[in-house]
């Protein structure tokens, strides 16, 4: 595996998200130029990097819009695109249709639009939801992680979005088979990071865990405490994406990407109490602390490790202990959420 050296325009759609906002610090601070593709400008993610990007450089597009993907890709000279504007799980499960067609057929324009311009590569951003129903020695209580031949299609997936991820990946591949493109997919474990309450809905519980304690809250999980996953830190999210747009010589297009560890609410409640001794958390027995039964899971990133150079550099402690400096470097108020 070697880091291509050359400074490059790259496209990051989503870039002012939870994700998006780390891919472009990340970027900026090698000396790359990241353009911008966001359907609004709310910048409450990004107040440190927004004065260091030119205006011209945050283009307020729709993914559904190919044209305007295209104008994009040809004004500011696009040679890599990282894409990862999509719709959220809980917005795709309350209307399949927005969810598919912005995360299916935002996909499809991508890819349509890096062929006619000729960009070398699209990093996509997948999920573990593209798997089927994480079981057996894989699921509780052995939690034997998965890699990237865990079943997808036809056992699975069991969600809407879960649906609209592998049908992006498998249009990625196509589209590189046909056309000659360079095409990555990541499949992630659970994120935490700043802004995922906001941003992500009800499912940012480790958000809500951090961020109570912050504010001097209690917080109250009813259910799955004895539940594990693989929680990765949204910084380690960010340097894999980063990675495989620049990473020279893959030969793969599918990676998984996580810790390869298990941790519980519980471990994250010991974490957290590491910054706030006094921090109150009753977490109640059981699986499944997000609704989302068969998603748990501990990822084998051995494929990313080898091929892209990626390994998490944030334990449990350390991704908590960053999220709370983050958020105070950036002058962003924690939020209670009940």
């Amino acid at each position: 595996m070697s880091i291509t050296g050359e400074i490059m325009n790259i496209l990051v759609t989503g870039g002012l998200g939870v994700n998006g906002v780390w891919v472009v610090r990340q970027l900026l601070e090698m000396g790359h130029k990241p353009i911008i593709y966001e359907n609004g400008l709310d910048i409450s993610l990004a107040p440190d990097f927004v004065t260091k990007v030119n205006k011209q450089d945050i283009v307020i597009g729709d993914i559904l819009d190919l044209s305007s993907i295209i104008r994009t890709l040809k004004e500011h000279k696009i040679e890599r695109i990282i894409h990862l504007a999509a719709v959220m799980p809980g917005t795709a499960r309350v209307s399949p249709i927005i969810g598919l067609q912005v995360n299916c057929l935002g996909t499809v324009n991508i890819l349509e639009a890096a062929r006619i311009v000729e960009v070398r590569r699209v990093v996509f951003t997948s999920s573990k939801g593209v798997f089927a129903p994480v079981n057996g020695e894989y699921g509780y209580p052995t939690y034997k992680p998965v890699d990237e031949s865990y079943p997808t299609y036809p056992q699975g997936p069991i969600s809407v979005y879960g649906a609209s991820k592998i049908a992006s990946e498998l249009v990625g591949i196509v589209y590189s088979e046909d056309f000659g493109m360079e095409f990555i997919a990541l499949r992630f474990a659970t994120i935490y990071g700043i802004g995922k309450s906001a941003r992500h809905g009800t499912i940012a519980i480790h958000t809500k865990m951090i961020e109570n304690a912050m504010v001097g809250k209690p917080t109250m999980v009813p259910y799955g405490g004895d539940e594990k996953d693989d929680m990765l830190y949204v910084k380690d999210c960010a340097n894999a994406i980063v990675l495989a747009c620049l990473a020279e010589n893959v030969k793969h297009h599918i990676f998984n990407i996580g810790t390869g560890k298990s941790y519980t609410l519980h471990d994250l409640a010991n974490s957290i109490k590491k910054v706030f001794p006094q921090a109150v958390f009753d977490i109640g027995p059981g699986l499944n602390y997000m609704n989302m039964p068969g998603t748990y899971c501990v990822m084998d990133f051995s494929k990313a490790r080898e091929e892209l150079g990626f390994s998490p550099e944030f334990d449990l402690d350390e991704g908590v202990r960053d999220y709370i400096e983050s958020l105070r470097r950036l002058s962003i108020e924690p939020v209670y959420r009940p």
